[in-house]
């Protein structure tokens, strides 16, 4: 799990990096908040721990800036004395927002409830990908099927057959074997 610290309080980054050690993160960079921005769209992080100083020195803009643009899961850490007027300001942003005086295990709490957010969204991004790709290698099979039926006049069952035993014959996907046969038969729609 790859993952950020931005933190301008140089005494406290420590903290921070234990707090992630203790959840069970391992690769940890630290931020200064310098150039933060290009540093996120160069690289992917799994989780973002941000310390905001104030308001006015690193705010919400950036929080919002990194959930627009990344799909990292983000804990953000504010002065006590501002956590009601961030929390109120950050309304519909996905973040964690928690006051800096808060006891370590629910920060620990809550960053490890950030992981396992982000470790369940991915895994239903790669599913949802994983659906995508069948979806679109149905229709591929699909229109090469309609192709062998119009234009060799094979039945459905027939063309299916076909597809299947072109590709054990020769070891490829049948997904290849798809992409061959409309190939083969492209020339003549435009004729």
């Amino acid at each position: 799990m790859d993952s950020l610290i931005i933190c301008f309080d140089e005494n406290r980054i420590q903290s921070y990096v234990t707090l992630l050690r203790n959840a069970g993160v391992t690769d940890i960079a630290v931020s200064s908040g310098e150039g933060i921005r290009e540093k996120i769209l160069e690289h992917q992080y799994d989780i973002i721990v941000s310390v905001l100083p104030s308001e006015r020195e690193f705010g919400l803009d950036t929080v919002a800036f990194i959930s627009g643009r990344t799909s990292s899961e983000q804990v953000v850490f504010v002065p006590s004395k501002v956590y009601d007027e961030v929390c109120s300001k950050a309304v519909g942003l996905p973040v964690s927002i928690l006051p800096k005086n808060i006891p370590a295990s629910i920060a620990l709490n809550t960053v490890r409830r950030a992981i396992s957010v982000k470790e369940s969204l991915d895994r239903a991004k790669n599913e949802n990908d994983d659906l995508r790709r069948r979806a679109e290698d149905d229709k591929l099979i699909y229109r090469a099927k309609c192709v062998l039926i119009e234009y060799l006049k094979m039945s459905e069952n027939e063309a299916h057959r076909y597809l299947q035993k072109r590709a054990m014959d020769r070891h490829s996907p049948v997904t290849q074997i798809a992409q061959d046969v409309l190939k083969t038969y492209e020339y003549r729609k435009t004729e």
